[in-house]
């Protein structure tokens, strides 16, 4: 059965004036971009059903990118396996990107963020976005990867230009294009250096290794290397930017995590959940199948929108309200399913790191609201400026 379904356009400008969870008519729209999953029940059931592919591909292929290096890449990148292919490449990665990994950077980090803010001046206003938010995250990926540090701002602007992908604007399809062709032949030399130099703890040391014991080929070597780059950055720098911009506005929960710092981990979580920075993720239907009592066509685009399933309220109780300590707080913001997030974890630990280093060395720290811009396109959050008083 098919039933008749409501209007939504989810990158649409205005697509956050929804508060959140199921419209009227039900969970499940539609629109010129297709299919719009609006409650966390089903967004979890899409999220988790193999049978809807990653659409990055079809992206690329929407913007005029259907050959050559960039097109291969993609249709050969984790993102699009499935099945046993999907497990292989994966679990390795996801092993090297686990617990104890996180862990284990947190010393390295700390020393990361204190090099970082040591260029702050805290006698006036600082632009915290840029100075630390911006630079962190190709700081730490340079750390993980093996990668000189002075590499850093290459990284930081590689993974932006390459993810302007989502920001669903064929005009930039020359720089997406110029950006990957970039970020091959820096990986082509940093991998080649590595090898004649000697293999060492990192994660590309690792992956040259898996490629060596035979479990990788020399091009899925290459298409998981380069597939950390992209995601290594632009996102984190956003939602640590959220993160902070969130926390120090609510004086109240700020004054909490100073007096226990204990709740940051749990603080980070509840802003990830209202402000997650992938909006939308989007799928394709590999074949017909049945929502909600509504058949998706073979084919279809549906689009998972990630900010409305994290406040919808048969779900999260006061769903717009900052609540510390909210019990069952699992967002959707690093998805769900065999594709969830496989950096999420090292995400979480630079978020909270940032925090606790403010809370720690700046308890008074607020926001200069006429030197900060949060924005939203494509259906993501962003952090255009955060200007940050640090001694108020």
């Amino acid at each position: 059965m098919t039933t008749a379904l409501p209007h939504f356009e989810p990158f649409s400008p205005d697509a956050l004036a929804h508060p959140g969870g199921a419209l009227t008519e039900g969970p499940l729209a539609l629109g010129s971009a297709g299919y719009t999953v609006l409650s966390f029940e089903l967004a979890t059931t899409v999220l988790r059903d193999k049978r809807f592919q990653n659409a990055a591909l079809k992206l690329m292929e929407d913007f005029g990118i259907t050959d050559g290096p960039v097109h291969d890449f993609r249709a050969h990148s984790l993102l699009m396996a499935d099945g046993p292919r999907h497990l292989r490449l994966r679990t390795p990665l996801a092993r090297f990107m686990g617990p104890a990994t996180v862990e284990n950077i947190r010393g390295a980090l700390r020393q990361i963020i204190q090099d970082l803010a040591a260029g702050l001046d805290p006698s006036a206003p600082v632009d915290f976005h840029g100075a630390v938010d911006r630079r962190l995250p190709a700081r730490v990926y340079c750390y993980l990867a093996g990668a000189p540090a002075e590499d850093a701002p290459k990284v930081a602007s590689l993974s932006e230009r390459t993810l302007s992908l989502l920001n669903r604007d064929p005009s930039l399809t020359p720089v997406i294009v110029g950006a990957y062709d970039e970020l091959f032949a820096y990986l082509e030399d940093l991998v080649a250096r590595k090898r004649t130099q000697g293999l060492g703890e990192d994660m590309l040391s690792f992956l040259i290794a898996q490629h060596d014991a035979g479990k990788l080929s020399e091009k899925e070597l290459f298409n998981e290397a380069a597939a950390m780059l992209e995601a290594s950055s632009v996102n984190t720098t956003h939602q640590t930017g959220l993160v902070v911009w969130t926390l120090l506005r609510d004086r109240e929960i700020w004054q909490r995590l100073v007096e226990d710092p204990a709740l940051i981990p749990a603080a980070i979580v509840e802003v990830l959940r209202l402000y997650p920075r992938p909006g939308v993720v989007s799928r394709i239907a590999t074949e017909d199948v049945e929502l909600n009592g509504t058949v998706v066509p073979a084919g279809s685009d549906i689009h998972v929108a990630v900010w409305s399933a994290n406040r919808d309220p048969a779900r999260f109780e006061d769903p717009a309200d900052f609540v510390l300590g909210r019990e069952r707080n699992q967002p959707l913001t690093f998805s769900t399913g065999s594709h969830n997030c496989l950096g999420q974890g090292l995400a979480k630990v630079e978020m909270e790191e940032v925090v606790s280093y403010l809370v720690e060395r700046f308890p008074n720290a607020v926001v200069v609201e006429e030197g900060t811009e949060i924005g939203q396109a494509g259906g993501r959050w962003l952090v255009k400026s955060l200007t940050v008083d640090l001694r108020s």
